[in-house]
């Protein structure tokens, strides 16, 4: 088995490496720095059709990890954000139209294409792009089936929510855990925008990766999107568990308005698909995380 992971200097990609590596799968490992010391690693910029022309796709799988996240900024940035997350995929996806491989494209989309509702959001339900990152993702959904109609370039697309924990080491955590956390070890309050009633699904790295790797080497995944599970928590009650390990509070502030503008409300998933896909084990829970801290 051989595996290319596009974008793995990331919180992800790393992290899929390490997976990856259980399997003693082929790993090689491409992003934008010079150098790193991540297996078979070779610098390319998916901006650069040239550049992009170095990836080995005489492989089984193509992790396609890298892009720019964010909410706010891609309004300021959307050159950046249109290059890197729409155009590096479609230079990726015509490298692979034009020769004569066809590696499983795994391409990560986000909580942020649905329209926020209180309930479990199932992955054909309402869409709605609020952010320029919103609409990159729906937009790379679909370039990976219009490929995939016309050229038969396999592909699996997994919805991600709140991705936390660490595999590689006890000292970090991303996004908006990682947040709670610095600001609690820190001896601060933990603010929240309108105290945090609105939900989320917390995943842990360790189910993150055994969802996208274990689903994506299923055959029937081809041409599927995945709402990938794990706890569903409001940000309060996480942010409670984490303030309570470290004896400071949660406390509500008021919403600034440009972030209340792009606010997405509830998105938690239904992730009954992938469940019938995988039959999953029950998922680490953010107090477990918390109390190995």
């Amino acid at each position: 088995m051989k595996s290319a992971i596009v974008g793995a200097n990331g919180y992800i990609g790393k992290h899929l490496v390490k997976y990856l590596q259980k399997y003693n799968a082929i790993i090689e490992c491409y992003d934008m720095a010079q150098e790193s010391n991540l297996p078979n690693y070779k610098r390319v910029d998916i901006t650069d059709k040239q550049s992009i022309n170095s990836i080995n796709l005489d492989v089984d799988y193509i992790f396609m990890f890298a892009g720019l996240t964010g909410t706010y900024v891609g309004f300021d940035k959307f050159d950046d954000y249109i290059n890197i997350n729409e155009r590096g995929l479609c230079n990726l996806l015509n490298v692979i139209r034009n020769s004569s491989f066809r590696p499983k494209v795994i391409f990560p989309s986000t909580r942020l294409v649905y329209k926020g509702d209180d309930r479990p959001l199932k992955e054909e339900d309402e869409k709605e792009s609020k952010t320029i990152y919103a609409a990159n993702k729906l937009a790379c959904e679909g370039y990976l089936k219009a490929y995939h109609d016309s050229f038969d370039i396999p592909y699996t697309i997994f919805r991600i929510c709140l991705p936390y924990g660490n595999l590689l080491s006890s000292d970090y955590s991303f996004g908006t855990v990682g947040f709670f956390i610095k600001q609690a070890k820190a001896g601060n309050n933990i603010t929240l925008y309108g105290g945090g009633t609105i939900k989320r699904t917390f995943t842990h790295m360790e189910d993150l990766c055994y969802q996208i790797v274990e689903a994506a080497f299923r055959a029937e995944s081809n041409g599927q999107i995945y709402n990938v599970g794990g706890e569903t928590l409001s940000l309060h009650d996480a942010a409670d568990i984490i303030a309570n390990k470290y004896g400071t509070n949660v406390v509500a502030v008021p919403w600034p308005e440009k972030d209340l503008r792009i606010e997405s409300d509830h998105t938690y998933f239904d992730d009954s698909k992938i469940q019938s896909l995988l039959h999953l084990k029950p998922y680490k829970r953010l107090v477990e995380f918390t109390n190995d801290l």
